[in-house]
């Protein structure tokens, strides 16, 4: 792991705690935790490259505190997954199939990429 997930998790450590009734042990918190921030890149990437494989490509560093906020969101959404709208006593929940929300969606710039043009050899007649 390098030094940029080492600090990630680290992070994620200070908002997400520790909890044995939860985890059970240290080593499913961790994994857990390793999880949330592999599937956060992921989230990320394809909303920053929607027509490109971006399986080889490393999440930008500007995107740290996003993937941190992203991360909360899917670990608070544990169990609510795909409600779409529900209201009891006032309150409301209306959640889209991404998991996350909109804002966080749009906080991402997607890259759509550009046209390479070979250039053709000169030739003379």
């Amino acid at each position: 792991m390098d030094s940029v997930a080492k600090t990630q998790i680290d992070f994620l450590k200070e908002r997400i705690e520790y909890d044995a009734n939860i985890f059970g042990n240290v080593e499913t918190y961790e994994a857990v935790l390793n999880r949330l921030l592999e599937d956060s890149k992921y989230v990320a990437l394809s909303l920053r490259f929607p027509y490109k494989d971006y399986s080889n490509i490393n999440l930008p560093t500007k995107y740290n505190n996003w993937q941190l906020r992203c991360c909360m969101e899917i670990y608070q959404g544990i169990g609510t997954e795909g409600i779409k709208s529900y209201s009891e006593n006032g309150l409301n929940w209306t959640r889209d199939s991404g998991y996350i929300s909109q804002e966080l969606r749009q906080e991402i710039e997607p890259m759509v990429g550009y046209i390479v043009v070979e250039e053709e050899e000169n030739v003379q007649a």
